[in-house]
This record gives C-alpha cells, sequence and structure tokens, in this order.
C-alpha cells in the first residue's frame, strides 16, 4: 500500500437509488446494463448506461441475498430470496419458486452468493438478527444444476464469495470477525478444503461484497469504513481507495473494457450521516487502470427449460 495514504478516486453517482441496502452489482456486457439489489426494501433494478440511462425496478415479495444471470437466458435470473429459490422472468416480472430454503427461516436468509466457472451458484447465509444462534452456525450452499448441496459451514454472515482467475481459490469475508477466508477450490469437483485466513482486516471494519480482477487480485468493500481495499494472492494489502460514502456495500467490475469499478452502497445504515451523504444508497462508478473478470452464468438444468 502506498505510504501516501489511500487513494482518492473520482467517483460518478451513475444510480441514485436511496437503496436501504444496495448489493450484489452485476454487469451484463451484452445489454450494457448493470443489475443490483435491495435487499431491506426488497427489489431488483437494472440500469442501462450509455448516453442516456434507462432504469427498471422489480418488486420483490421477500428479502433478497443473491442472483445470478442466466446462461443463454437474457429473459431470465435465478433469484435467493430468504424464502426459497426462483426463477424470475424478467419480460413479467414473475417468479417461480424451484427450490425451498434450505435452513430454519426463523433463523437464516440466504445472502452473498456468485456463480463459478462452470455455471454453478454458490450461495451463503446470513444469521437474523432476532436469532439466538451463536457465531458460525450458517454455511455455504451450492446450486449445481438442480441439486443444491451443502458445502461447508462455521459462517455466520456470509460475504465476499469470489474465485481467482484460475479457479484455484475460493474467497469468502466472515464479516463479523473481521477476516477474510481462502480455500483451495477445485473447480471441476466442486469441492472446497484448506480452509484457512487469507488476511486481516482492522477490527471494526466490516468486509462485505467483493471481486477478483483479471491479475488475481481480490476487491472487497469495508462496510462503515469507507475504503475499499485490494489484496494480493498472497493476502498483501495492494492498495486502498477512499470510497464515495461510508457504507459502501459490494464492488463489480463493468464497462466495454470491465475496467471500471461499480460499488454499491447503503442509506439505511447510514442514516446518521445521511445529511452529509446524501447520494448514500447510490450506486458509483470509477475507472481503474486494472480490469475485471467477466462475471459467469448459471447453467440452467434441462428439468427447468420449460420454467
Amino acid at each position: 500500500m502506498s505510504v501516501l495514504g489511500p487513494e482518492k478516486p473520482q467517483w460518478e453517482c451513475v444510480v441514485d437509488g436511496k437503496a436501504a441496502l444496495g448489493e450484489i452489482p452485476i454487469w451484463d456486457d451484452s445489454k450494457s446494463a448493470l443489475y443490483w439489489l435491495d435487499l431491506f426494501s426488497p427489489s431488483f433494478h437494472r440500469t442501462t448506461l450509455g448516453a442516456e440511462s434507462l432504469s427498471v425496478t422489480w418488486p420483490l415479495p421477500a428479502a433478497a441475498g443473491s442472483y445470478a444471470l442466466v446462461e443463454g437466458r437474457d429473459d431470465m435470473v435465478l433469484m435467493a430470496l430468504s424464502t426459497g429459490i426462483f426463477l424470475m422472468d424478467l419480460s413479467t416480472g414473475r417468479l417461480r419458486q424451484v427450490l425451498n430454503a434450505p435452513y430454519d427461516q426463523t433463523h437464516f436468509r440466504f445472502n452473498d452468493g456468485r456463480c463459478d466457472s462452470k455455471g454453478r451458484f454458490w450461495i451463503g447465509t446470513a444469521r437474523l438478527p432476532q436469532s439466538d444462534k451463536p457465531d458460525g452456525t450458517g454455511s455455504y450452499w451450492c446450486l449445481d444444476g438442480s441439486n443444491l448441496t451443502r458445502k461447508f459451514g462455521g459462517v455466520t454472515i456470509a460475504n465476499g464469495t469470489a474465485f481467482s482467475p484460475d479457479d484455484s481459490v475460493m474467497y469468502i469475508a466472515d464479516r463479523p470477525n473481521w477476516q477474510l477466508l481462502a480455500f483451495d477450490f477445485d473447480v471441476d469437483a466442486a469441492e472446497v478444503t484448506n480452509r484457512r485466513r487469507f488476511a486481516p482486516v482492522s477490527e471494526g471494519q466490516i468486509p462485505d461484497g467483493a471481486a477478483v480482477d483479471v491479475k488475481g487480485g481480490y476487491w472487497i468493500a469495508m462496510f462503515g469504513a469507507g475504503r475499499i481495499l485490494r489484496f494480493l494472492p498472497d493476502g498483501t494489502l495492494d492498495r486502498e481507495l477512499l470510497a464515495p460514502v461510508s457504507h459502501p456495500t459490494m464492488v463489480a467490475f463493468g464497462g466495454s473494457e470491465l475496467s471500471d469499478l461499480y460499488v454499491t452502497s447503503s442509506r439505511q445504515f447510514a442514516a446518521a450521516v445521511v445529511s452529509e451523504e446524501p447520494q448514500a444508497g447510490g450506486v458509483f462508478r470509477t475507472s481503474l487502470d486494472v480490469a475485471g473478470l467477466r462475471e459467469p452464468r448459471f447453467r440452467l438444468p434441462e428439468s427447468w427449460m420449460g420454467i
């Protein structure tokens, strides 16, 4: 990290969405559009970015955790809500439930997730605020076709899900315990082993959503700290960016060269400083000197093709 301190990029607010908890930005290069969620005012959004921005919003019936675009189906999204896994028809907004939630909904909900390069959807859980379950009782699940399998436990609020460019490492953030974790990842077998601490973060700086660039750098939004950090594959802190607001939630690469960094944010958790951050809850963009990875899409199983 530079001894001169954090970088101060020029940020543009591309969507003044005032989201309660904006999350999961995904760039769709086929539409030059950015998708994102508002988890706590449940809704799904698409903003087409070009000479003229155009936004579309789909209300959701339950708290959203994550989603994935679907391979070969621009009209469909795989959606993980607190009540289960759904397919969403973007032309109508209709949701069809394909799987029930695999957990006790009085204690858990789906949270952060991402597809691997084979088109499987990995999704972790978050403990609900009213739950009396102890730390570490949450899990990561993998949706491979129509089969949802528990892969590992020991998480409290799943975040920071990402994969290295060579598919050898899976990263997650153990949000309440201020640490970043890594696993050896077997992309062919969909198995993770050798759980270890990848990098520490300062206590009180909450690691949230992440993305990986083409050089293997792991970028993560530090919720409440107003920072975005980049770690090298060996866990060394390499760069620190000042975020546009105090509560950035997740980063994503987009744009024609995948060298724009998009950041979602929270308005609800910035209530104490919202007078100083009128665009809290918005989606922001800056340009970088490194490109990101194209986001993999979920491979729809044949049994769901007609849905």
